[in-house]
């Protein structure tokens, strides 16, 4: 499912599920559907109507939150948690580089990949993160919170790639091209995060705090972000 057809799966999904009449009752996250099954069993779900959501001039804002549930625990993911899983993936895993970005690149433009090819190519040695690897990002949180739960285990292939479409599709939604970043938002912390793992001039803790800022990072002179061009 491309970016286009998810974005038609989501809008049916919301209007089945009352979200504007939930939304004007003041009522948060009522409703919570799966939205991916994993070969492994790991499910993706939305949670809905988000923090974020309001009804304007009868115009409503749409917004939700992606929840994985694997190995019996349930969290929500968030960008930050992705980001902590490709470092760890990259700095820990041995994850091929080259092989990872251009697959990266793939899901930004269409929102889909064949699965057990990319697995077969990016083979890499699951590793959990580190306790101190979970403290960098707790201290580049500053005072917001950090959902830990969210990295407290590795990411396969699947559930980080079906996780990633979810999750940029929410900043389309929230944020739409062509007057808004979309999704080009979290792609761009996601390059930059590959990045990082290979120059020191910058770290980690500055992609989290991009992340996490609420104005538009300037790009870094060191990065190529013409691709970001191909996404619309």
């Amino acid at each position: 499912m491309n970016f286009i057809d998810a974005k038609k799966h989501l809008q049916n999904t919301f209007d089945n599920n009352h979200f504007t009449q939930h939304v004007k009752e003041g009522r948060i996250h009522t409703t919570q559907v799966l939205i991916e099954k994993c070969t492994n069993n790991t499910e993706i779900s939305i949670s809905f109507p988000g923090y974020k959501a309001s009804v304007k001039e009868n115009k409503t804002v749409y917004d939700y939150r992606v929840d994985i549930k694997k190995n019996g625990v349930q969290t929500a993911l968030s960008h930050a948690n992705i980001i902590t899983d490709i470092y760890n993936k990259i700095v820990n895993g041995g994850i091929p580089i080259t092989l990872f970005y251009k697959a990266l690149i793939e899901m930004a433009k269409n929102g889909t990949l064949d699965i057990l090819e990319i697995e077969q190519k990016l083979a890499y040695k699951p590793y959990k993160p580190s306790g101190v690897l979970i403290e960098r990002v707790r201290n580049a949180h500053r005072k917001k919170q950090y959902n830990e739960t969210g990295n407290s285990f590795d990411l396969t292939l699947e559930e980080l790639f079906l996780s990633i479409k979810w999750i940029a599709l929410q900043e389309d939604i929230n944020y739409p091209m062509p007057r808004f970043e979309g999704r080009k938002m979290p792609f761009a912390r996601y390059v930059e995060t590959i990045f990082i793992t290979q120059n020191n001039t910058h770290s980690l803790e500055e992609v989290i705090e991009r992340t996490l800022s609420h104005k538009r990072p300037s790009p870094w002179k060191e990065i190529d972000y013409s691709f970001l061009k191909t996404i619309s």
